[in-house]
């Protein structure tokens, strides 16, 4: 025999072995497979369809485990990919009722019938499984705003911070919405701000699925301007005096101080405002009053009246 029939005789040998190596690990595969299975299988257990205003309750079973039988093909299907169990609400509600139970019996057909073929289940671990159901409500909440806003040296905020929409709908589990009477925002942190602030703020919603919301942001608008410090001399009138009585304040004006924005700076008067004492309220023995703001414009911020008395002299 030539040297090339030789080698080429070597080289077919480890081919030929592969190959029936091959065919007999696959009849082994296929005879092992093909005979029948009973094992422990636990599965997942999904609620569809809720009734119009009913939602499922969290104390429910997610799991059920049981034994199965079947072929080695789909034994080692199942045990690869866990099955999911569903459970149609609606198909075993009854209108007004707060829970049902589905039979052990009935919960054993459900989970055959939604196997493969040829699939046989004994020992269900959950016997007459109860579906406990919430009644759904839905109220209206007021929307809070959570924030660290630092402002410029000199800008301030006018009026107050508006939210748009203040208040949301929510819905869920009536005992969970009871104990909700707001909902604040995410904490919006701003600082050096000078100028007006328009911007869309997350609700800080709750992890609880079985809550939903209107919506999940709002609007908030915040007019800013700069301010800067004001000074006047404002007269003060007498409240209650006698009518046959005569008197003299002193002093007779006082210097009141505030913060006015840049704008309105040269609009704001001593006609403006109105600083009275009430001279029923006199401190009899010390011989004087308390001076208290009446009127004032509601642009103006930090007001402060520089004498916190007035005394007074009385003429006869």
């Amino acid at each position: 025999m030539s040297a090339s029939k030789t080698n080429k005789a070597k080289k077919g040998k480890p081919k030929m072995f592969l190959l029936f190596l091959f065919i007999t690990t696959f009849i082994w595969f296929i005879s092992k497979f093909s005979r029948d299975y009973t094992s422990n299988l636990e599965a997942k257990i999904h609620y569809i369809n809720a009734p119009l205003g009913v939602i499922l309750s969290g104390k429910n079973y997610h799991l059920v485990t049981f034994d199965f039988t079947t072929s080695g093909f789909d034994f080692l299907y199942y045990k690869l990919n866990q099955p999911i169990v569903t459970i149609d609400l609606q198909k075993y509600f009854k209108k007004g009722a707060s829970s049902f139970i589905i039979s052990t019996s009935e919960f054993k057909r459900i989970i055959t019938s939604q196997l493969k073929n040829d699939i046989i289940v004994n020992n269900v671990s959950i016997e007459n499984m109860e579906v406990l159901l919430d009644k759904l409500k839905t109220k209206k909440v007021k929307v809070s705003l959570s924030e660290n806003i630092q402002f410029k040296n000199g800008f301030k905020s006018i009026g107050e911070f508006e939210i748009s929409p203040d208040s949301i709908a929510i819905s869920g589990p009536t005992k969970h919405l009871d104990t909700l009477t707001e909902i604040k925002t995410e904490l919006l942190e701003l600082t050096n701000v000078n100028e007006n602030i328009a911007t869309t703020v997350n609700l800080n919603i709750s992890n609880d699925t079985t809550i939903s919301y209107s919506q999940e942001s709002v609007n908030l608008l915040v007019s800013v301007k700069e301010f800067t410090q004001k000074s006047l001399l404002v007269p003060v009138i007498v409240n209650n005096l006698p009518s046959d009585l005569s008197i003299r304040l002193v002093p007779e004006n006082v210097t009141i101080r505030f913060d006015v924005s840049m704008e309105d700076y040269n609009k704001i008067t001593a006609n403006d405002f109105m600083i009275m004492c009430d001279f029923d309220k006199t401190n009899y023995q010390k011989d004087f009053m308390i001076p208290h703001l009446i009127k004032q414009p509601e642009s103006i911020i930090n007001f402060e009246i520089q004498e916190n008395k007035i005394n007074y002299l009385i003429f006869k």
